[in-house]
């Protein structure tokens, strides 16, 4: 019986012994990396995340800014016109942003530019060809294509990424 526990284990045993040769083994390359590493590299990947993080709090509460900015100007559209600030519907682009509202009779954009950071922001809410639905679209993209001339749809090399159709 003893015999046959013992044949039991030896499998395991070898199995524990190769996984705590291979911790040791790693532990020893992290240390000996780590050692000559230089802490600027350790810096720079910090800082890089640091800015990848504020760039998605930013995109974040950009894109809640849109999305209130579109259901504002359907509703304003609805009792008669698009507004044309966001103070008339109640909403402001804060510390983070720059905004300018362009508006006309058959469609109005918000376009919202970062204080820091290099994305851009851009939401239209516009009568269909029919005249009988609103269309709303997003964008987002590079801050130096703010200001170019564009077709009605994103600008040239930013991203949709809401469009819808209402009713």
């Amino acid at each position: 019986m003893v015999n046959a526990l013992s044949s039991k284990k030896v499998p395991s045993l070898i199995a524990a012994f190769l996984l705590a040769l291979l911790g040791l083994l790693s532990m020893y390359q992290e240390q000996a990396s780590s050692v000559s590493g230089t802490w600027s590299s350790v810096e720079d990947v910090t800082s890089r995340l640091a800015e990848r993080e504020a760039t998605l709090n930013q995109r974040i509460k950009a894109e809640a800014l849109l999305l209130s900015f579109t259901r504002a100007q359907m509703t304003r559209y609805y009792w008669g016109e698009f507004a044309s600030s966001l103070n008339e519907l109640g909403l402001s682009a804060g510390k983070l942003f720059i905004a300018k509202v362009e508006r006309s009779k058959n469609n109005t954009m918000l376009w919202l530019s970062p204080e820091h950071g290099d994305e851009a922001y851009l939401a239209i809410v516009r009568r269909d060809s029919n005249g009988t639905r609103l269309e709303r679209l997003h964008c987002r993209g590079d801050v130096s294509k703010l200001a170019k001339p564009f077709s009605g749809t994103c600008p040239d090399g930013w991203n949709q990424f809401w469009a819808r159709a209402i009713p």
